[in-house]
């Protein structure tokens, strides 16, 4: 079975558009999934951060393509937020910003590393993170 970690926004903005941002070990995990030894957890937030800073950024990708891409890649696993879900919010109350704690709590209920740059998910030391 492949390893599993949950991803954040930017290093799935970074990914897409093959940036320099984007660390060597992310970039290396990713590259795993791609041959088939990781999957990655998108939780649902972290696409409508990913049009969000589609379009802010003006970023030469389209979003609808690049979801299917996401979709038929193999490699990822989008994950819904759900009211149970919710239940773990204040176990996470160090992670400040909502939608980071969406995105951390993917990780604490997946008991799984979470791929990102975010100071505040790292200070928080509530899930191990990965960069």
């Amino acid at each position: 079975m492949p390893e599993r970690y949950v991803i954040d926004t930017h290093t799935l903005f970074w990914y897409l558009t093959a940036s320099p941002k984007l660390s060597v070990r992310a970039h290396t995990l990713l590259k795993e999934g791609e041959n088939g030894k990781a999957l990655f957890l998108i939780p649902s937030i972290v696409l409508a951060e990913l049009f969000y800073v589609i379009e802010r950024t003006g970023a030469r990708l389209d979003f609808e393509n690049e979801y299917e891409k996401i979709c038929e890649a193999g490699f990822f696993d989008i994950v819904s937020l759900s009211g149970f879900a919710i239940l773990d919010f204040p176990k996470l109350s160090n992670v400040v910003d909502m939608h980071d704690r969406i995105i951390a709590g993917v990780a604490y209920r997946e008991k799984v590393p979470i791929i990102t740059r975010d100071k505040d998910i790292r200070k928080s030391k509530i899930v191990k993170v990965i960069w």
